[in-house]
This record gives C-alpha cells, structure tokens and sequence, in this order.
C-alpha cells in the first residue's frame, strides 16, 4: 500500500506549496511526484472583449508564469524523481487527466484545491477532488513538516474497511506511528435496539445503560481484532463512542492531536454524497491536520460532472 506515483496539485499559494514539500518529505522519498498546475483563462465578458488581450496571449503569459513557479517550487522539494505538467483546462479535469496518464496512486492538494479564493471551508474544486478522484486523496491541512507519528483511523462496517485498515497499517509501518482506531455508532443503532429492550424493563435509566454498555463492549471487541491484526498491541489503540460519526471523530482528534485522519470513501462522483453535511465531509472541512481519504479500488474510473 505504499504510494509508488504522487499528484500534487498546484496553484503555488503557500498552502499548496507546503503540501508539495510535506508530500516530498514524507509520502515520496522513493515514489515518482508528478506537480500538476492547470491554466483556466479567464472568463471574457462581451463587453469588454477589445480591452482585454488576446486569448493565446493571456495563455502565453500564463504558462511563462506557471514555467517559471513550478521550477522554482520543484528545486525547493526533497525528491529525487519530479515530473512537471502544465496544461490548460479545469483545474479538477486537469489532475484527474494526469491521474490517468501517469498511473498515479495518490492525489495531494491544499486546503483550497489549487485556488487561492474559496467560500467553502475546503473549497469547491478541492470537493470535487475529493469526490470524484479515481485514487486516494491526500488534503494537506496544516501539515507538520515531519513524518506523521500519531495516526487516528476512521472504521466503520463497509465494504471499504479492509481497504482504509491496509493502508493504516502500511503507514504505520513506514512511519513507525501510534495508530487510534476509531468507530462511532450512531444514535440510530442504540435506538434501534433500544425499543426491543425498553418493553420488558422495569427500570428504563438502568436499560439504557445496559444497552450502551453492551453495545459499546462489543463493538470494543471487533475493533480490537480489527485493529491489532497486522499491528503489535502496544501501536495500535482504539476507541468506541457514540453519536454522530463526524463530531466525534473531531472531538476525539482535538484530544489526540492526531498527525494525520484516514477515512474512506464510499462511492465517487455522482454515488457520492456531497461532501457537506456527510461524515467525511465534516471532518475534510473541519479537521485541523491532514485527512487521507482512501478511495475504494473497485470504484473503476470516475466521472466528471
């Protein structure tokens, strides 16, 4: 599961750049880096179609500019193998393009997705990175320039899990972290099984805490088999909460100030979900370190939308 080509997206703002040189440092000492930076000229409104430059010329400073910055960036970073890619077009289209001709298996972007001004708290472009990527994705927010040694892991029961806990482990590995698995079961589950106990009970508070506590013990069970396959006992913690699966996720990564969240990705483009208001969207918009969003390999190809 270690990454052998890396896309890193850039719109050389600084949090591009610092996720260039995080991704060089510690994601590919010994992986092929491929820069990506898409030129999208500017809309020309009718109106003012004489004062402004011819199109080809706009693009020919544009990629005068662009040569010039992604030289410059690339002699900043550790890596000993740097492709560079100019080319016009979306930004999304653009890295998914180079995904695809390059046989990548990593995306890196900023917080903002390779444009400096966004409303979004990650960014439209960076959204629709996320969403639709073909490969995992990498959102490099305030990264440490170090090695990640605190890792805190997302599990839930979907067919992406094998996937998210290879590539846990494979990190680990490699950074010699300390991996929290985490699994949140919703308020819908503990209810679920609520109203099939609360019939018979005499006492409803001493039901309630019975059931929260079963549940819990049991899910502490299967994630602790989970979690300690592949990883020796003294790397490898985890947690079991309850809740809405974004918020506490963030709420235990503010107390363990993790270097870096894996989740996984359930569907792409389309089949999935916008990211806010979801899981993973909550904790891509609102963590304060790195989130690795692992896709699923039997996706197949994404589609533009």
């Amino acid at each position: 599961m270690t990454f052998r080509k890396i896309v890193v997206g850039m719109d050389f703002s600084d949090a591009a750049i610092s996720a260039a040189k995080w991704a060089s440092q510690c994601f590919a000492p010994a992986a092929d880096l491929v820069l990506v930076h898409a030129i999208e000229l500017p809309h020309r409104p009718i109106f003012a179609t004489g004062a402004m430059p011819p199109s080809d010329a706009i693009q020919a400073a544009a990629l005068d500019f662009a040569t010039s910055r992604i030289d410059e960036v690339a002699r900043s970073l550790s890596s000993t193998n740097i492709q560079k890619e100019i080319r016009p077009g979306k930004p999304t289209d653009v890295i998914h393009q180079v995904v695809f001709d390059a046989g990548a298996d990593l995306v890196v972007i900023g917080p903002h997705g390779m444009r400096p001004h966004t409303t979004g708290l990650l960014g439209s472009i960076a959204d629709r990175i996320v969403r639709l990527s073909p490969v995992s994705v990498l959102v490099a927010k305030n990264p440490r320039q170090r090695t990640p040694k605190r890792i805190l892991v997302g599990v839930d029961d979907s067919r992406m899990t094998p996937h998210v806990l290879a590539q846990a482990r494979s990190l680990a590995a490699t950074f010699d972290a300390q991996v929290t698995f985490v699994h949140v079961w919703s308020d819908a589950v503990y209810s679920h099984v609520a109203s099939m106990s609360y019939a018979t009970a005499h006492d409803e508070q001493k039901a309630r805490r019975e059931i929260r506590d079963e549940i819990t013990n049991e899910g502490q069970r299967w994630l602790e088999q989970l979690a300690h396959a592949g990883l020796s006992g003294d790397r490898a913690k985890v947690v079991v909460t309850h809740g809405n699966a974004g918020d506490e996720t963030l709420t235990i990564a503010d107390r363990l100030d993790p270097d870096l969240i894996i989740l996984g990705r359930r569907g792409s483009g389309l089949v999935a979900a916008a990211l806010l208001g979801s899981t993973l969207g909550t904790v891509v918009n609102r963590a304060r370190c790195p989130v690795l969003v692992v896709a699923d390999p039997g996706e197949g190809p994404a589609v533009a939308v």
